[in-house]
């Protein structure tokens, strides 16, 4: 009796049987499961793409943050489209705190607003920060020239973690937030940026849009792509609407990695998608450094992230951080370079600053000229700068 089987022929020359050792139903089987498993392949490549927008920063340059801006557009500012020639990234080269204050005279307590124009957005730059002080002084001397070319108003705030705990990138972005929010309420834009990323493109427009805006697109250890397509790690743009939305970011994350990737889970969540411009236009240099290893526990703890409603901005309070205190009459940083200096006072810096410094210094404008004289002669007009931002302090 034959057996069951297959009949295979080449062109009808040649045949052969082959015994049936997989019976049909479960051949199908397989190839039914096969193709439900592409299927589910293909939904998901097509569901990730599908939250992830690519738009030039144009589209979002001169489009208000609600529709219920009725000021006059004739008056409102739109970025210049001139590209801004960036100086090549010289690390030994990274400016002082002072050399800050001589380039960027404008820039009071670390803001700046053009004057000519109104703008649409005020943005707050949020800096979490612990010793990276070569790539702090890189970072702002880069922001002060690109912002303020894309006449941006912003100001920027560096927030610090003290102590030997592990790093808390999102805890310090919610502090960030909190603080950014009790000095201006007024602030509707959030600019979230790690402090090894120096921009390398003035495109790259440092403004909010309905989504979750990428702005480091193109980073060069990525060799200028995003890793995967729902990464939103490095610098990113959310408005004030949509960060309190999805109640900030998670603080249970103590260690390197997973926080950034949370953030874009809550907002598909909301249905916020991921916008970010093509990678030549949001390219970033990364300053090389030792890289922290990544916590413990972080992969198992994104997957509890739906529990995001009781781990965020609503977790904190004024007992869950401290602020510490400016630590005697001028920041330590700068009184440093001063010492240095022989106290010579940057007179070339805003009366903003000056007014600042000579309230942090704590002594008469007459003993401060002194000092000076005796360093340098001390103009007429610096001498009367000097006394109008003293007066402007009082």
């Amino acid at each position: 009796m034959k057996g069951k089987g297959l009949t295979l022929c080449l062109r009808g020359h040649y045949c052969q049987f082959l015994p049936n050792t997989v019976n049909h139903p479960l051949l199908t089987k397989i190839l039914l499961m096969l193709c439900l498993l592409l299927c589910l392949i293909y939904a998901a490549i097509r569901w990730r793409f599908s939250h992830v927008v690519v738009n030039m920063p144009n589209l979002v340059a001169c489009k208000a943050v609600t529709d219920k801006d009725n000021r006059d557009s004739s008056k409102l500012c739109c970025p210049t489209t001139k590209r801004l020639t960036l100086s090549r990234i010289d690390i030994d080269l990274a400016p002082t705190y002072l050399d800050l204050l001589r380039l960027h005279p404008d820039v009071c307590n670390g803001s700046w607003a053009p004057r000519e124009c109104l703008t649409r957005q005020k943005i707050a730059v949020l800096i979490p920060y612990r010793d990276r002080e070569l790539h702090l002084r890189l970072l702002l001397h880069r922001l002060h020239s690109i912002l303020q070319h894309q006449l941006i108003t912003y100001k920027i705030y560096v927030v610090e973690q003290f102590g030997n705990d592990p790093f808390n990138r999102g805890l310090l972005m919610n502090i960030g937030i909190r603080e950014a929010l009790l000095r201006d309420p007024d602030i509707n834009c959030f600019i979230f940026h790690d402090v090894d990323l120096l921009p390398e493109n003035s495109d790259n427009l440092y403004l909010c849009d309905e989504h979750l805006r990428h702005l480091s697109s193109g980073i060069d250890e990525f060799r200028y792509h995003v890793p995967f397509s729902n990464y939103a790690g490095g610098v990113t743009a959310f408005s004030k609407k949509n960060v309190i939305q999805i109640n900030g970011f998670p603080n249970r994350y103590w260690g390197w990695g997973n926080e950034d990737d949370e953030l874009c889970a809550r907002s598909f969540a909301h249905g916020i998608m991921l916008s970010r411009p093509p990678p030549y236009v949001g390219q970033y240099h990364a300053v090389r450094h030792v890289k922290s290893s990544r916590g413990s526990g972080h992969y198992n703890s994104f997957l509890d992230f739906r529990g995001y409603h009781n781990d965020g901005l609503t977790a904190l309070s004024n007992r869950s951080y401290h602020l510490v205190p400016k630590i005697g009459s001028l920041p330590s940083r700068q009184q440093q370079q001063l010492d240095k200096a022989g106290l010579v006072f940057p007179f070339s810096v805003n009366k903003c600053a000056l007014s600042q410094l000579i309230s942090e210094l704590g002594v008469p404008v007459t003993a401060l000229l002194d000092s000076t004289k005796s360093v340098r002669d001390v103009t007429v007009d610096q001498e009367r700068d000097l006394n109008e931002a003293a007066r402007c302090r009082s």
